[in-house]
């Protein structure tokens, strides 16, 4: 089954392999197509909205099955801010940014609001929704995931993409996002957690193809 995955994030990307690896999926990324897929806005008032939208959109362009996720970070003593927007959060301050450089600069933006924050104040949740479309665009499941943590005082570790260098998650070896192995954080994420809720009715879509 040729999975087309709604991202050009390379991080996500590798994850989603990752997850997948043992069941009868191939997962094709937007550039590994001949043909050229317009962006889709995100315009949805819920990570579950934005999810359901790429993916039918995605699929209906590719012809064939497509996932998509939306996800983000919700802070507690921020009313679950920068939520659907954590992506684009510093987008004011900072126009123009895309990839590594966009996920500084939300980093450095949050490290600015948490600035003198007591530890007990620092709570924090990723969330994430992932939709699995159709080709002809009918939304066939949805997952959600979640992983509870802290914001740090300062970045750490080299891995991960986003906010995980700040993002120390509950349950852990004590270490940031970006300090986990892959294996670690495929176990501990909101994004692993919604992935391996879905993998029962993908295996299922696959066997029948």
């Amino acid at each position: 089954m040729n999975l087309l995955f709604a991202t050009r994030n390379p991080g996500k990307l590798r994850e989603l392999r990752r997850l997948v690896a043992g069941l009868p999926v191939r997962v094709v990324s937007p550039d590994d197509l001949e043909q050229t897929i317009p962006e889709v806005e995100e315009d949805g008032a819920t990570f579950a909205a934005n999810a359901a939208k790429k993916a039918s959109a995605y699929a209906r362009a590719a012809g064939m099955h497509a996932l998509a996720d939306d996800s983000g970070l919700c802070i507690d003593g921020l009313w679950g801010q920068p939520g659907i927007r954590s992506a684009r959060w510093s987008e004011g301050e900072s126009p123009g940014l895309s990839g590594a450089g966009r996920d500084q600069a939300n980093n450095a933006k949050l490290l600015m609001v948490m600035h003198g924050v007591l530890p007990e104040h620092r709570g924090a949740e990723y969330r994430a929704v992932v939709a699995l479309s159709g080709p002809d665009g009918t939304i066939l499941a949805t997952a959600e995931g979640s992983c509870r943590g802290t914001i740090g005082e300062a970045p750490r570790g080299e891995g991960g993409f986003g906010y995980d260098p700040l993002f120390l998650p509950e349950g852990g070896p004590g270490k940031t996002m970006a300090e986990l192995s892959p294996a670690e954080k495929d176990g501990l994420s909101h994004r692993g957690e919604a992935l391996r809720r879905l993998m029962p009715d993908l295996r299922r879509i696959a066997a029948t193809l």
